[in-house]
């Protein structure tokens, strides 16, 4: 079975694959480098205890 290619997933396809497929370090890696590059920097734990609130709030997953 072939790989998907990582660096052309989103974010959300990422995370799919990745809780399908949760022993795949390579993938993990691939998403915590996503965030890292595209994600939003937090100052605190706190904003993202906030941010993790507002999603669920809004009937979304963080």
């Amino acid at each position: 079975m072939n790989k998907p290619n990582f660096r052309e997933m989103t974010r959300k396809q990422l995370r799919d694959y990745i809780l399908q497929n949760r022993s795949d370090t390579e993938a993990i890696h691939a998403l915590a480098l996503h965030v890292q590059y595209n994600g939003k920097r937090l100052n605190s734990v706190d904003e993202l205890q906030q941010i993790i609130q507002e999603k669920r709030s809004q009937g979304l997953e963080p």
